[in-house]
């Protein structure tokens, strides 16, 4: 441990590769913008403000030069885990944080983190995935509606078991307007809902619901990048599930 973090490695030391801001939550406060609307800027302020009060972080140390919302992230090194990176743009927010991919030991910090943003935002539409590769996928993702049902599914997509898989697809779908139906072949790939879990790509349904939602980015947005302590329990997780080892 030292001063910055609860790391019991040093910071140069090597991680294993994954890619970029496979990671994130996404917080749509209501009403829902219309298809055509547009995002307003990034608001830095509220951004920090959001960092300091997620559940994974224990403090904000140093705010970064912004960066493109179509830009991520990617770890190299233990200290590169420290940066996460928030957008504020209206009534969408979006934190990419890889403490969500720290799933091991039975963890499911995406569901964590997506329950303790409803406490917040009891009002709000969220959406969480995380899918850290490290030579098998593993997927964690989260679609809670306000004030009503949550659909939860986790596993190895490789495998067709274990998979955890809680509430009905449909439901969200319907409670949100979206008919499959309508849908174009595009958007219905991989979207297997009727068949055995690993078969569906549940992110490609989360960035769906976010689509059709009014999460639409546009060229110019940025976001903040910080660099944050990690709780000593998501440093742990993450020492154990990133750090490179011979």
């Amino acid at each position: 441990m030292t001063d910055t973090s609860f790391w019991t490695h040093p910071p140069e030391t090597a991680v294993r590769s994954s890619h970029s801001d496979e990671y994130t939550i996404t917080v749509l406060d209501p009403p829902l913008p219309e298809s055509t609307s547009e995002l307003p800027a990034h608001d830095r302020a509220r951004a920090r403000a959001f960092a300091e009060a997620f559940p994974t972080v224990d403090a904000v140390l140093e705010e970064l030069p912004p960066m493109s919302a179509s830009e991520g992230l990617y770890a190299e090194r233990l200290s590169d885990l420290d940066l996460i990176t928030v957008g504020c743009w209206g009534n969408v927010t979006c934190i990419s944080d890889p403490a969500l991919a720290a799933y091991d030991a039975g963890m499911t910090p995406v569901l964590a983190g997506v329950a303790a943003l409803h406490e917040r935002y009891p009002t709000a539409l969220i959406v969480g995935s995380a899918a850290p590769d490290f030579g098998e996928t593993h997927t964690e993702d989260v679609i809670r509606l306000p004030d009503g049902p949550t659909l939860f599914a986790a596993g190895f997509p490789a495998y067709e078991t274990p998979w955890y898989v809680e509430g009905d697809p449909h439901t969200i779908l319907k409670a949100l307007g979206i008919d499959l139906a309508e849908l174009t072949d595009e958007d219905r790939e991989y979207l297997y809902l009727d068949e055995k879990p690993h078969r569906t790509n549940w992110g490609m349904l989360g960035g769906l619901v976010l689509e059709r939602s009014g999460r639409r980015l546009r060229s110019g947005l940025e976001k903040s990048v910080f660099r944050v302590r990690h709780t000593d329990m998501y440093t742990s997780l993450m020492e154990e599930m990133w750090r490179w080892t011979h």
